[in-house]
């Protein structure tokens, strides 16, 4: 293997998390707003912004001139992710109570804020990606039981149009799961995950586009604005009815831009994370939530390794500050140090493969522990 399983759990989370950290002060950086960390080197944005229509209930980007950035800060469905991992190693898989009770918490907590209670359950395609991160590494290693439980996961965060929804959830959850396994080809990562998906809607035909892309060797900007007229053009067909037969398509198309742009900017730069997160902040759409798949994705295949030190330094640095800061509600997308990421991912693992005791104090609990298959070892109690 080019790197260990666990290397691998903790490049997705890590990736993930320090995604969502880049591409929120880039984001700033493209609006002119100063960035919380002036050490990060400057990005040019890119020249041409293709805008989406913000057609939908559920599309909760913003335009702002020319740029869409996001309509809250997508920290929160990291954060949402990480109370789905807790879960996964409190009960030694999904537990749906669990699952649903976790959620619930959540939602009602300090940490989430959407103005509509009605709502709070309801997440687009991109933002539920990020948040069934945990029960994709879980249950990577059979793709029916991943396509079974990502779907059960999922039905928690939308009551309406699931089965679109899902899509693109198990599209990251499949993609993540080839890389955790070694077998994920980024020449033919798109046709094996659009066979994996079954369905032929908008996100399907985006996939298709990026596919294109990546064999003419298309630049970052004539991707994206591709891909933006792309969904442009979906759009419209889905407004007037057109089409709708051949796509099976309900779910606006702009609900599916960033985890086209990310599969993109992951597969056009497989061997390089940073370059692969910076192209994705290039494009000034949703940066966090888009840099946040980048990430998962590109750490799925290269590892924790491959995530530069100065990010995971200036991530921890940054929570400190927010943590320091009385009152203040942390802005980043975690509360979590580097450590405390990694230290996650382990337990999420050691859960995964048996061991007996992953909460235990001292050593990391991969290390030196007793490992078993699932359900082998057994309480004395």
């Amino acid at each position: 293997m080019r790197h260990s399983l666990l290397n691998k759990f903790q490049g997705t989370l890590l990736g993930c998390a320090l995604g969502d950290f880049i591409g929120i002060q880039y984001q700033k950086q493209l609006l002119g707003i100063l960035p919380e960390t002036s050490e990060l080197p400057p990005i040019l944005p890119l020249t041409k912004h293709q805008p989406l229509p913000m057609n939908g209930a559920n599309l909760r980007w913003k335009v702002s001139d020319g740029k869409l950035s996001t309509g809250k800060n997508s920290s929160e469905c990291w954060m949402r992710a990480l109370a789905g991992a807790q879960s996964l190693i409190r009960c030694g898989g999904l537990d749906l109570k669990d699952w649903r009770d976790t959620w619930e918490t959540f939602a009602q907590s300090e940490l989430y804020h959407w103005p509509n209670t009605e709502a709070k359950n309801i997440l687009n395609p991109c933002e539920s990606a990020v948040a069934a991160l945990p029960t994709a590494l879980f249950y990577h290693e059979n793709k029916a039981k991943l396509r079974a439980k990502l779907m059960l996961a999922t039905d928690v965060w939308h009551n309406h149009n699931a089965s679109e929804y899902q899509t693109g959830v198990l599209a990251v959850g499949y993609a993540i799961a080839r890389a955790l396994k070694e077998k994920l080809d980024p020449a033919t990562a798109i046709p094996q995950t659009i066979t994996y998906l079954g369905t032929n809607n908008a996100l399907t035909e985006l996939l298709s586009q990026v596919q294109i892309l990546l064999e003419k060797g298309a630049d970052l900007e004539r991707a994206k604005n591709h891909l933006c007229k792309s969904a442009i053009a979906l759009e419209e067909s889905h407004t007037k009815g057109e089409k709708k037969s051949q796509t099976n398509s309900i779910v606006s198309p702009g609900n599916f831009i960033s985890m086209a742009i990310a599969f993109y900017c992951f597969l056009s730069t497989p061997e390089d994370l940073r370059l692969s997160v910076f192209r994705a902040a290039r494009c000034g759409i949703a940066a966090p939530l888009t840099c946040s798949l980048t990430g998962a994705l590109s750490g799925s295949y290269n590892g924790a390794a491959a995530i530069p030190v100065e990010w995971r330094s200036r991530h921890s640095a940054a929570v400190a500050s927010d943590l320091a800061a009385e009152g203040q509600e942390p802005s980043l997308c975690l509360t979590a140090t580097d450590a405390k990421i990694k230290q996650l991912a382990n337990h999420l693992l050691a859960v995964w493969s048996g061991v007996y005791s992953p909460d235990a104090e001292g050593e990391p609990p991969i290390l030196g522990a007793v490992v078993a298959a699932p359900y082998v070892i057994r309480s004395r109690n």
